[in-house]
């Protein structure tokens, strides 16, 4: 049987199995506690379909959250059709495509709607070859018309893109949070989707003496696959040292409400970083995902294969990448003029988080600007500066400090000895 996911879709699932019958009643008014469902079975006999697709999904051991968005767009067909689905000729389904279209907005949306339509009907009512025998590798005819391509003219610019300078403002922001300190920079580095890295506990991590693995052994999307902990190791090491539940191996890796059996969640995040990109002014939709995405961007603007890039994200092959990867033209070209040396401007030079080395010889985060061991600065040239600063006062208080002790003296000559039993 599948297993109960971060967003807890097991129960909502049995919940929607538990009230099948109630889909043949219209949906009642919205009440001052929220919102109810939008649609309802206008045919009745159309509920068996909901039933058979439950076995279905029981016997491929599908995952609840795809279960339930199979289940919303087949709702929303027996919504928009009176007619018995397996009645629906191809201008009923048009008209429920052309009625789905006015309802998702975004393109993927769209493509996605399309995509469920025809798997329902490819498991519903497949088609049969010569023997009558159903026949997997066919589409059925009423639905094999629709392409869930997307129109790349109506396609909008995701808007979470960062720079590098937003990205160290957000984790200066959470400089009293060292676990989102952890996670924005893990998240970057390592490419892993949210829910992987909100399931980790304790036991998943393997801390060596200047770099870690995170282990994905449950509820990943690729598989079994672990992640890197490199240039975020600074930031394992002071996240993990305040972790309260560190000797409890069951506990999930990062917490929330300080509970060793409740995890953080992408709601919990997505809610932090909407604050946080309030509080310093940044006018853009940062989720959980972004993190992902923005990764992907800094590692392919610093140089790394496609490859790299996709072993790191524990991908099959590297058609993700135009997914993920949100620079554009105009990064490519200004990369290739950065490594002729036509131009130098910095900030076409994005890279991922590099470990700073303080004086002290402990490793520190990339966005650290003092020494949190030695409490040194970390930038060199200012730490001279200060040093230099400091010396100058000094020699500058000297001698005021030797003509007040000469008045002392001269008011009171007993201070010569005291002075000499000092030395």
């Amino acid at each position: 049987m599948a297993e109960d996911d971060i967003y807890g879709n097991k129960a909502r699932y049995e919940r929607f199995i538990a009230n099948l019958e109630q889909l043949k009643e219209l949906p009642k008014a919205k009440s001052k506690k929220g919102a109810t469902r939008k649609y309802y079975c206008k045919n009745p006999s159309n509920l068996t379909y909901f039933k058979k697709l439950a076995k279905i999904f029981e016997s491929r051991d599908t995952s609840y959250v795809r279960r339930l968005r199979v289940f919303c767009t087949l709702l929303f067909i027996v919504n928009t059709t009176k007619k018995n689905l397996t009645e629906c000729d191809r201008d009923d389904i048009n008209e429920i495509v052309a009625l789905a279209h006015e309802v998702n907005k975004s393109s993927q949306s769209k493509a996605d709607f399309i995509k469920n339509l025809k798997f329902i009907w490819k498991d519903l009512f497949p088609e049969k070859d010569e023997k009558g025998r159903t026949d997997d590798t066919l589409t059925p005819f009423v639905v094999r018309h629709l392409s869930k391509r997307i129109d790349k003219s109506k396609q909008k610019l995701k808007d979470d893109r960062l720079t590098w300078e937003e990205f160290e403002k957000l984790v200066n922001y959470f400089s009293n949070d060292p676990q989102m300190q952890f996670y924005l920079n893990l998240s970057v580095e390592s490419l892993g989707r949210p829910q992987e890295i909100c399931y980790t506990r304790i036991s998943d991590l393997e801390i060596n003496e200047n770099h870690a693995r995170i282990f994905i052994s449950s509820h990943g999307k690729e598989g079994t696959k672990f992640l890197q902990c490199i240039d975020s190791y600074p930031y394992l090491l002071k996240f993990y040292d305040q972790h309260k539940f560190k000797q409890d191996k069951d506990s999930f890796l990062f917490i929330a409400n300080g509970r060793k059996d409740k995890q953080l969640t992408p709601y919990n995040i997505n809610k932090k970083l909407r604050k946080a990109c309030k509080k310093i002014g940044l006018n853009k939709r940062i989720t959980a995902y972004s993190l992902k995405r923005n990764g992907v961007t800094f590692s392919r603007l610093r140089g790394d294969s496609d490859v790299e890039i996709q072993h790191r994200a524990g991908w099959t092959s590297t058609r993700q990448l135009s997914t993920y990867d949100l620079s554009n033209n105009l990064d490519s070209y200004r990369k290739e003029l950065a490594k002729r040396g036509l131009i130098d401007d910095p900030k076409y030079k994005q890279f991922l988080p590099k470990t700073k080395t303080c004086i002290c010889g402990r490793s520190v985060g990339f966005a650290e600007k003092v020494c949190p061991f030695c409490k040194r600065l970390l930038d060199r040239k200012k730490a001279i500066e200060r040093e230099q600063l400091k010396e100058e006062l000094l020699n500058a208080l000297i001698p005021s400090m030797k003509e007040a002790l000469a008045e002392k003296i001269k008011e009171n000559p007993r201070l010569i000895e005291i002075i000499n039993k000092l030395k």
